[in-house]
């Protein structure tokens, strides 16, 4: 199982022009999976800190009533995030580079692959 969905988000990683790295977090915030393509920082910390957003997001979308979340996209100066939920329990996220990346290909590639890893989580 575990070894199924490394190699699935490897997959998914070396597929998207840009991509930094893939990861499959839990929304306690610790790393289940990752491919690490090129990063000049600790992953594991952004996984976490990711989860806090996710955290927050749920909360705001539950008290405004908003219906299920499907992607949360967020744009720094250094970096693209583009962040898909996983069931109630994880979610799967890409980091590009914020110039040269293809934000459209990674969004294809990450609906494809939470279906993947959805199954393995929720057989």
């Amino acid at each position: 199982m575990a070894d199924d969905m490394q190699e699935e988000i490897k997959k998914t990683a070396e597929k998207i022009p840009g991509c930094s790295y893939v990861s499959l977090v839990g929304y306690d915030g610790i790393t289940v999976a990752q491919h690490i393509i090129e990063a000049n920082f600790d992953v594991s910390l952004y996984d976490a800190e990711l989860s806090s957003i996710m955290l927050a997001s749920r909360e705001v979308r539950k008290s405004l009533d908003l219906g299920a979340e499907k992607e949360l996209i967020w744009l720094t100066q250094n970096s693209f995030f583009i962040i898909h939920p996983i069931g109630d329990d994880f979610f799967i996220y890409a980091c590009l580079k914020s110039s040269g990346s293809n934000p459209g290909v990674a969004r294809i590639e990450l609906n494809k692959v939470k279906e993947v890893i959805r199954k393995i989580i929720y057989p």
